[in-house]
């Protein structure tokens, strides 16, 4: 198995015109073979643009598996003896058509697919979803996982891959959204300690005669409906080796050494803890909580503690302290306090009000800052305060999506973080990340220092799909927005939307939790956690 691979992203754009479209991959093949590339991946929807006439019409563009579109790539792929990635719609019979993942090898075969699981919006009215676990695919460079756009939106599928190997993810994308190079693609890099290599489209995503009705249904303008390019190569620290532009044709290209994958990045896992995420329930979180609430995060808590006293006289019912810092002695009626303790060889996420201790979650996952914590926790529980159930992150469980995906299966409004991340894509990357893809509201509060790493996330006011937009159109369309201290702050106070986890659409019969991929998540609960350990 060899580490050394010279990788390539191509973008382009693609019509409705299957002949031209396969014109437009062979000569961007041409391309990333010129460069050298061992392994080229393409975007999503290459045979043909996402959007039908209706279903005859989608199936009549589908391509087969063993047919001539893909067999001329597959000729092509031979010809130069690299690896080719792609997505393309596939006629399964019947009614019946996928978004499917094609990986071509150096002969000239098709030797792994994988149906997209997630879709998105439109797509869902002439496209059925992937309803089985994706296979890794054996390659020269040992286990590939192959995914496109929405399935990276979320952290199940690419994270199915790394748990049974996978050192090199590679993601087609069919994406207008800015998010998808800023947040969602190099977050599932960093947190699964893996190679991603990601190719987007650019120009028209839409029918020329489409685009004023999608633009006027989905609240965006015209010019915002073109593919956001940025094609890119990350790390598996979050690094982004290399990116394409905004706009136009591009073959990104970075030479990988698959050796400093980094596979400690899951060897904590709690497989069993997860079991929930492989089911279809998924709890709605309740109505009639307030829709929001002022937070202070006092990360001078140590050093001052007349600053939670500050906090509450500008308003906080929720205040957040670093982890191991004890509570003020006397709590104002209405307020919770959130901080850490350690007892009985457990560490505890602790809740206080004016009654004393109301709440314990202890920590899931070993951490090395607390080798005492050795009996460990087997599930995610909530608070249910008056402006939302919340769920309560200890020790280095913030590294770990499924804590966060759990609290979401469970109806949490939001989530309360009290951290001391080592890393800056732990702040940047990750805990972003979590209030994205769950759509739900954080605090996380940290000592001072260079990573800052005290903040408040709240999901976006609307969906992608909204004529009646709250807010103008920014080009993302799940970044959370952001309220986050300077590295020497002291005190952090605003507002926190727990109501905005009512809506977890991200467009149009798009649910990003109970829409996630649990069949897929299967994949997740197998095995159990490493010996040495007492779980409660």
């Amino acid at each position: 198995m060899r580490d050394r691979v010279r990788v390539a992203a191509v973008q382009f754009a693609t019509g409705t015109d299957l002949d031209e479209n396969l014109a437009v991959c062979l000569r961007m093949l041409d391309a990333a073979a010129a460069e050298g590339a061992e392994v080229v991946v393409m975007p999503e929807f290459c045979n043909h643009l996402s959007v039908y006439e209706d279903r005859d019409h989608c199936r009549s563009v589908a391509v087969s598996l063993d047919g001539p579109w893909l067999g001329a790539l597959a000729q092509r792929s031979a010809g130069y003896g690299i690896y080719t990635s792609l997505t393309v719609t596939v006629s399964r019979g019947g009614d019946r058509v996928t978004a499917t993942n094609v990986l071509i090898n150096p002969r000239g075969r098709v030797v792994a697919t994988a149906d997209k699981q997630m879709l998105m919006g439109n797509e869902r009215a002439c496209l059925s979803a992937g309803g089985e676990v994706s296979p890794v695919a054996d390659t020269a460079f040992g286990p590939v996982g192959l995914y496109s756009c929405m399935d990276g939106v979320t952290f199940e599928v690419p994270r199915t891959f790394a748990v049974r190997g996978a050192r090199l993810l590679l993601n087609s994308l069919n994406s207008f959204a800015l998010d998808e190079a800023r947040l969602h693609i190099p977050a599932r890099a960093v947190e699964n300690g893996v190679y991603v290599v990601a190719a987007n489209k650019v120009g028209p995503l839409l029918p020329a005669e489409q685009v004023p009705a999608f633009s006027q249904a989905l609240g965006v303008p015209p010019e915002a409906l073109n593919g956001a390019g940025e094609s890119q190569v990350v790390a598996p620290d979050g690094t982004v080796m290399a990116m394409g532009p905004r706009t136009g044709e591009a073959v990104v290209v970075a030479d990988l050494d698959l050796s400093l994958v980094e596979p400690d990045r899951l060897r904590r896992r709690r497989p069993e803890v997860y079991r929930p995420l492989a089911q279809s329930h998924t709890a709605r979180p309740a109505v009639g909580r307030d829709t929001e609430v002022i937070a202070g995060c006092v990360p001078g808590a140590r050093r001052n503690p007349a600053l939670v006293e500050e906090a509450v006289a500008a308003g906080a019912f929720l205040v957040v302290l670093p982890e191991l810092t004890s509570p003020p002695t006397n709590i104002s009626p209405g307020v919770l306090v959130v901080t850490t303790a350690r007892r009985d060889g457990r560490h505890f996420g602790q809740v206080w009000s004016a009654e004393g201790l109301v709440h314990e979650q202890a920590q899931i996952h070993y951490c090395d800052r607390f080798p005492d914590a050795t009996r460990l926790g087997t599930e995610v529980s909530l608070y249910p305060a008056p402006f939302g159930d919340l769920a309560v992150v200890v020790g280095d469980d913030h590294r770990y999506p499924e804590f966060f995906r759990l609290a979401a299966v469970a109806g949490a409004h939001l989530v309360v973080v009290c951290w001391q991340p080592e890393h800056r894509w732990e702040c940047d990357l990750a805990l972003v990340e979590r209030a994205a893809e769950n759509r739900i509201s954080v605090a996380a509060c940290g000592l001072p220092g260079p990573l800052a790493a005290t903040m408040l996330l709240n999901p976006p006011a609307d969906s992608l799909w909204n004529p009646h937009r709250s807010t103008p159109y920014t080009g993302t369309i799940n970044t959370p927005a952001s309220q986050r201290v300077q590295p020497d702050d002291e005190l952090l106070v605003g507002t926190l939307h727990p109501g905005r986890a009512l809506n977890r659409e991200v467009s149009k019969d798009t649910d990003l939790v109970g829409g996630r991929p649990w069949q897929a998540s299967a994949v997740l609960t197998e095995g159990t956690s490493a010996g040495g350990r007492v779980y409660d």
